[in-house]
């Protein structure tokens, strides 16, 4: 398998997979829209569409003193809008060297270029979620291509590229798997994923949530957690990060008895004495 594709592919899901752990995000459910809007909101990056006469440029990413900005061909189908997005995404979260990247049909063989559309492939679509649809929802070509909102051709080569990550050297017998399954006779494919469907789940397994974002996400909601929900806050090295996410965030470690819990605030929520008495009530309890 091409080191590239391997490479990027990890890359890739490192992210994703734990952003999917995190949200809980069903397999069955999943659209890229969920991780993309994540990544822009979180590094808050502009998107703006553009227009070129004859489709010269596809995508541009543009990384300056004002910000970071992505901008798309409003002419094209919405399914390649979909791909040219998370084609930029990829130039930012594969942290590629330069300020600006633009996507056209004279640079695909750049190398820059060809991993932006590894991770543009594996964000639309996922190993694990191909494996959730194809074999064990038995979704036809035509219902996972419509629910993940992809062209035919990217659904195509996606799948070409998938299973030969598994099966190396075994191209004519992948190709012949997918064009049946494109033609809705799923029994080829079905055995391809069958063999390899528990190193995917494995895979999947391997990433986990952050603490410290779960931590964020609680406590931006709830406004107070403790060590009863994630054990990892006893260890103090973590509250820097945590405190570092959000300065209204404060943390604190208190014992009874042999017994003792930490606790995450947000001083915005609850006073240091509030956070404390909810904090001995759930030491109480343990």
């Amino acid at each position: 398998m091409d080191e590239l594709y391997l490479k990027v592919s990890e890359i890739t899901k490192q992210g994703l997979y734990t952003f999917m752990k995190e949200e809980k995000i069903s397999t069955l459910n999943y659209h890229f829209c969920y991780y993309f809007d994540h990544c822009i909101d979180e590094n808050q990056i502009q998107v703006i569409s553009h227009h070129f006469s004859n489709h010269k440029i596809e995508g541009l990413t543009v990384i300056d003193e004002l910000g970071i900005s992505f901008s798309y061909e409003k002419d094209n189908p919405i399914t390649k809008q979909h791909f040219t997005l998370c084609h930029e995404l990829g130039h930012y979260i594969l942290k590629h060297d330069g300020n600006y990247f633009t996507e056209s049909i004279d640079n695909q063989e750049n190398l820059l270029e060809r991993e932006a559309n590894i991770f543009s492939a594996i964000v639309l679509m996922p190993d694990i979620v191909l494996l959730s649809k194809i074999y064990y929802s038995c979704d036809t070509f035509h219902q996972v291509q419509n629910s993940l909102e992809v062209s035919k051709q990217a659904l195509f080569f996606r799948l070409l590229d998938f299973l030969r990550e598994y099966y190396f050297g075994k191209d004519s017998e992948i190709k012949q798997a997918v064009e049946t399954y494109i033609e809705g006779n799923n029994a080829s494919i079905y055995c391809l994923f069958h063999d390899v469907r528990e190193q995917i789940i494995e895979e999947f397994h391997q990433f986990q949530p952050s603490l410290i974002n779960q931590v964020k996400q609680r406590v931006s909601k709830l406004g107070f957690t403790t060590s009863k929900e994630y054990p990892d806050l006893l260890n103090q090295d973590n509250w820097k990060a945590i405190k570092a996410e959000n300065i209204n965030f404060k943390t604190w470690l208190i014992y009874n008895k042999g017994k003792s819990i930490a606790y995450v605030w947000d001083k915005e929520k609850f006073s240091d004495e509030e956070a404390r008495k909810k904090a001995e009530i759930q030491l109480l309890l343990m």
